[in-house]
């Protein structure tokens, strides 16, 4: 019969989110001895009040320190529970010691105390670095997971993966790079069935159709993702539909698009979208990321070869007036009319990034003139409802007169950014 601590973990993990659960596992701490941990969870949960600027807050710093000095007691059960690999710890008798000596006499570096994992306490989170993975701890627990790439050192085993979510109150499942079909199934499965946060920094339109239908994905409420284009001319209109029809987040609330959406897109968004519960849109419209994102990671060092590379591309600079029958079509779409939030905004890039986006798609200023006042004024129109808390629109691009219009109409709840 499970003791009552491993009840409240296991029910800690069944609700990533409950913070009262977790509460709860602390008081059963402190009768269990463990007051450091119970401290920990106590004082995290007590700093996510507390502005994220406000590095110095106690609450803060005391669990940094708790951290720091319990983390491998803390982080080895999960490690186990998932399948990942055992903290390693090197060896104390004389045999060992001497041939750890012969290995770094010639060269061969031996695996450091701990290996692979190590300590960011300013997170805090472990490190996977060789893995390309790091985990975070908030509210007391380990519930992010960020994969940066997917590496697998010489001589290694590759991580499985397929039991982070029965391990740990995993709350939010985060992609760094671009991430493919044959990466995102070895990620996917029934440990993910209580997922509520997806992240995708570049998503190609393969992986969207297969992670839109997997069948472990239900709970997800809040997805963040950037969709590439395959090609300047495609555009990314494949990624964005097969994210939005009848994929198998149907509860999704928060929808975000953290890469540009040219018009194709934006009017597949409005006209194929099934998430009649969606409450937040946030969508950067301008020319589509492609696959030369990747490359722009290493820009200050390959700037100028960059730069020459990619202007065979010769695409168009898009028009703004080409957004207005997207926009249209937005408004027209009867699940926009259920938004509490929706943030629309243009995506050009400033600095370096802008320099080289300039060149391949042209300036913003010279690429056309405003986006039409008609589509403006329709999407208003459509939003503009008691549920309504915010309405974000890029103000550059928008006609003094309607600018002014909105202000009156909505008072506080339009926002130019």
């Amino acid at each position: 019969m499970p003791t009552t601590l491993e009840a409240l973990h296991r029910a800690v993990v069944a609700s990533p989110e409950d913070r009262t659960v977790r509460l709860a596992c602390a008081d059963a701490l402190d009768e269990a001895g463990d007051a450091p941990r119970a401290e920990f969870i106590r004082s995290q949960i007590g700093a996510e009040a507390v502005p994220a600027a406000d590095a110095t807050h106690p609450a803060r710093l005391r669990a940094r320190r708790l951290f720091e000095a319990h983390w491998l007691e803390w982080w080895r059960p999960v490690a186990a529970a998932a399948g990942l690999p055992v903290p390693h710890v090197p060896s104390r008798r004389i045999r060992d010691r001497i041939a750890r000596r012969v290995r770094s006499a010639v060269q061969e570096n031996p695996r450091p105390a701990n290996w692979p994992y190590a300590l960011d306490p300013d997170a805090p989170a472990i490190q996977l670095a060789d893995f390309g993975v790091s985990v975070r701890f908030s509210g007391g627990f380990p519930e992010e997971v960020v994969f940066n790439r997917f590496t697998t050192p010489e001589r290694e085993p590759e991580l499985v993966l397929h039991h982070l979510g029965d391990a740990m109150p995993l709350v939010r499942l985060s992609f760094g790079q671009t991430v493919t079909p044959a990466e995102w199934e070895r990620v996917d499965g029934p440990h993910l069935a209580r997922l509520p946060e997806l992240q995708f920094n570049n998503l190609l339109p393969d992986t969207t159709m297969l992670a839109a239908s997997s069948p472990y994905l239900a709970a997800v409420t809040r997805l963040s993702a950037n969709p590439l284009a395959t090609t300047p001319a495609a555009g990314n209109a494949d990624a964005v539909r097969f994210l939005v029809q009848s994929p198998v987040w149907t509860d999704l609330r928060s929808l975000r698009f953290t890469g540009r959406l040219g018009p194709p897109a934006v009017r597949d968004l409005a006209e194929r979208c099934t998430l009649e519960r969606l409450e937040e849109l946030d969508v950067r419209i301008g020319p589509p990321s492609g696959p030369e994102g990747m490359v722009l990671q290493a820009i200050n060092e390959v700037f100028r070869y960059a730069v020459q590379a990619f202007t065979h591309l010769g695409t168009e600079p898009i028009p703004w007036a080409a957004f207005g029958p997207a926009l249209e079509a937005l408004a027209a779409a009867p699940w926009v009319r259920n938004l509490h939030r929706i943030s629309i905004t243009s995506g050009y890039l400033t600095g370096l990034l802008g320099v080289l986006s300039e060149r391949l798609y042209g300036s913003a200023e010279r690429a056309a003139d405003l986006i039409p006042d008609a589509a403006v004024r329709a999407l208003a129109d459509a939003v503009d409802t008691p549920a309504l808390e915010r309405l974000t629109l890029p103000g550059a691009l928008l006609a003094p007169s309607v600018r002014e219009d909105l202000t009156t109409r909505l008072g506080p709840r339009v926002v130019f950014a």
